[in-house]
């Protein structure tokens, strides 16, 4: 994207560079202060005529000055005087072009000088001004134009010129561009301009509706701000005078009070494009609420247009404008050093800081604190085609990221039906192996218990047996686990609610500690010791209504795990009364279970790894145990885990009236 991007950039500008307009030196116009010096002298209280400032500008003490004439936004008058030679003239008439467009009232007086006298005919007078309506001067365009005959000679004297004096006042900034053109050179010139602006805000208008498109269709605040970059767009078009050209009766009025809005709501629109480029709103959110709040100061600015304080108002913003663009600039700079901005965020957030730099130049120059080179409102120019290739560069950048977030979506989505289809499978598969393996288990055990009623007193034949026993418990158990499971992730599960015995559940699911050479086992209810096989299976033991099948494994898993986790010593189980519920403890006197592994032991094929070589599984015995008992409403938990031995706990709802 970023070849394309530069080569676009590289076409854009040879374009423009081909439309901007370039002559020789005599296509040149005469422009004031450059190629003219100039007298100036403020009228504070702009109610002086024209007689009273001669006399001021006649005065040594009042130089000429050369440079471009610019006093910024104040409330005062200024009188300009210049000499123009006859030899300018020769014998076709010079076309003054006044400029810029925002002036409010432009008075030039002129009359002719003949040499070796003093000054011949009557004052000539011409008025121009952004607030004037009627033809905006000698030639249809979007300047004000005035043509200025060659100065005729007085009886047999040979004119030597004119003396021109220029009365400036407007509410806008005071800034004041005479060009003084050949005829045949400002036509030429006048239609290279209008060819480089037609391209210009050809191109301007398929941004902007390129962005508003793709702001409507993603959301995305960057594009928001993106699209508000139009108001530069609509305030050079005012500069240039394009409403009052193509709107002659009402144009005038409309471009004078648009000036000012769009002035205002210019560097609104300059603050907020770098702050989303960056993503301030979400790296540093104190900075973007204060951009935020200078930009609802400059909005609220507005209304100093009515209420006839503009100037003020555009000081209050040039002073927001300074901090905020301090602030944003080490922002930039801070964000670039702790983020690292990738090579598209870093090109996309250049552009925006690049025209924030110029901008607050030009409003400093505008408010009359620096030196106005015209220069930098020609690279601003350039500057909003940059950024308008930049908007099409964030559209393709916006588009290729969602297109991508769609197809990783869509990958997504297919992987994971993929993988719940297989594991569907894999559970089906597992639970109609464990189906099967469950009637010849039952043979084999069956057959074992046979064998152990004959009575060998052969102890290696009855170790042989044990050996059996407990390989054919370790696979009715894992078969167990195999149909839970299977059962646990249907649709609905269904309970086989009943009246249930617990001390006879306890004592089904200790098997495995019974065929343990190096395991012990104790059941203690409320404290106290239950000591006999007998009294395990009492009329009197607590009773809970639940699956007594599904309860029977959720318990076995967790001794199971009690023995295979730990070498030997005493397993421990607890039966408690609490409340509604029935708790059930197993302590074990292994070695506890590592920090990082205690958040994984309850989910399904996540097996905690250990020393011990022989130990096996799949990882389905805690997870089924601690779902059979949310299915019954209670739950199972690690509730103590040291080097020492671990300590889960079931607990078991229970009606009020079951004992």
């Amino acid at each position: 994207m970023q070849c394309v991007l530069g080569y676009a950039l590289f076409v854009t500008l040879l374009g423009l560079s081909a439309l901007t307009p370039r002559s020789g030196v005599a296509a040149e116009p005469l422009r004031l202060g450059f190629d003219i010096p100039y007298k100036v002298i403020e009228d504070p209280t702009a109610d002086k005529t024209l007689d009273e400032m001669l006399t001021a500008l006649a005065n040594p003490s009042v130089s000429l000055q050369h440079g471009l004439f610019s006093r910024g936004y104040t409330s005062s008058a200024f009188w300009l005087e210049i000499r123009v030679p006859a030899s300018m003239f020769g014998d076709q008439p010079r076309l003054l072009q006044i400029k810029p467009n925002f002036l409010d009232d432009v008075r030039i007086f002129y009359r002719p000088i003949v040499a070796g006298a003093h000054t011949t005919g009557q004052w000539h007078e011409r008025r121009f001004g952004d607030r004037l309506s009627g033809p905006r001067g000698d030639i249809d365009y979007r300047f004000s134009v005035m043509a200025l005959p060659p100065p005729p000679a007085a009886g047999q004297s040979a004119p030597s010129g004119y003396e021109i004096v220029i009365r400036v006042a407007s509410t806008s900034a005071v800034l004041l561009r005479l060009g003084f053109w050949q005829e045949q050179f400002f036509l030429e010139q006048a239609a290279k301009t209008s060819s480089f602006y037609a391209f210009y805000f050809g191109l301007a208008i398929i941004s902007s509706l390129l962005a508003l498109v793709l702001s409507v269709t993603f959301k995305s605040r960057l594009l928001w701000s993106v699209t508000a970059t139009s108001i530069p767009f609509l305030t050079m078009a005012c500069i240039e005078g394009y409403f009052s050209w193509l709107m002659p009766s009402f144009g005038h009025l409309i471009q004078h009070y648009l000036t000012s809005v769009l002035t205002l709501a210019l560097y609104t629109c300059t603050l907020w494009l770098p702050a989303e480029a960056i993503d301030l709103r979400r790296r540093l959110p104190s900075i973007y609420r204060l951009f935020i709040y200078c930009c609802a100061l400059t909005i609220l600015l507005l209304f100093s247009i009515p209420l006839g304080f503009y100037g003020l108002a555009v000081r209050i913003q040039a002073v927001v404008y300074l901090v905020t663009s301090v602030v944003f600039i080490v922002a930039f700079f801070f964000l670039w050093y702790r983020d690292r901005f990738d090579t598209v965020r870093l090109v996309l957030s250049l552009g925006p800081f690049v025209f924030l730099i110029i901008s607050f130049y030009g409003v400093l120059a505008l408010a009359g604190w620096l030196p106005f080179p015209i220069e930098v409102y020609h690279v601003w120019q350039y500057t909003l085609i940059v950024n308008m290739l930049l908007v099409m560069g964030i559209a393709v950048h916006q588009i290729r990221r969602q297109q991508k977030e769609v197809r990783e979506r869509a990958q997504l989505a297919r992987e994971l039906q993929v993988e719940r289809e297989a594991a569907f499978h894999q559970r089906q598969f597992m639970g109609m192996v464990a189906h099967e393996f469950r009637t010849p288990l039952a043979v084999i055990a069956a057959s074992l218990e046979n064998l152990r009623s004959i009575g060998f007193d052969d102890m290696n034949l009855a170790r042989r047996h044990d050996r059996i026993g407990r390989a054919t418990e370790r696979l009715v158990q894992l078969t167990d686990n195999c149909l839970a499971d299977a059962r646990i992730s249907a649709d609905s599960l269904i309970l086989m609610k009943q009246s249930t015995d617990l001390r006879p559940i306890i004592s089904s699911a200790v098997a495995m500690v019974q065929f343990s050479d190096n395991h012990r086992w104790r059941l203690l209810e409320d404290e106290a010791l239950v000591e006999s096989t007998v009294t395990l299976e009492a009329k009197s033991s607590p009773r809970i209504t639940a699956d007594p099948a599904l309860l029977r494994i959720a318990v076995s898993n967790v001794i199971d795990n009690a023995v295979k986790y730990s070498e030997g010593g005493l397993i421990e189980v607890r039966l408690k009364r609490a409340l509604h519920a029935w708790t059930i403890s197993i302590q074990d006197q292994g070695r506890g279970i590592s920090t990082d592994r205690v958040e994984i032991i309850f989910e399904r094929y996540r097996r905690v790894e250990s020393s011990n070589a022989s130990v096996s599984g799949f990882g389905l015995g805690l997870f089924v145990s601690r779902q059979i008992a949310r299915a019954h409403g209670g739950e199972l938990a690690l509730v103590s885990n040291s080097p020492n031995g671990c300590r889960f706990e079931f607990t078991l709802p229970c009606h009020p009236l079951e004992s």
